[in-house]
């Protein structure tokens, strides 16, 4: 049983620091769609929506990564308590 908790506390752990990292990338690509979409540093015509776009697809799949690692993370924690 003891190896098996330690296979549990490893996946708890990387799912932990891959969350953390996705969270990282989420509010940077935020940031950056933000800045993009400000129009009060640069005109409607300047906004550059073509740029904006993949970015906005990478934030979506960031936050459903995020969504589902909390549920496997959740999991994990519960059984290990």
């Amino acid at each position: 049983m003891n190896i098996e908790r330690a296979a549990m506390r490893g996946k708890l752990a990387e799912a932990q620091e891959k969350r953390r990292r996705l969270m990282n990338k989420f509010e940077a690509l935020a940031t950056a769609i933000r800045q993009g979409i400000n129009t009060t540093l640069a005109d409607i015509e300047d906004v550059r929506i073509d740029e904006l776009s993949p970015m906005w697809s990478d934030l979506e799949m960031a936050w459903a990564e995020i969504l589902a690692l909390g549920s496997d993370i959740e999991r994990l924690e519960r059984m290990l308590n």
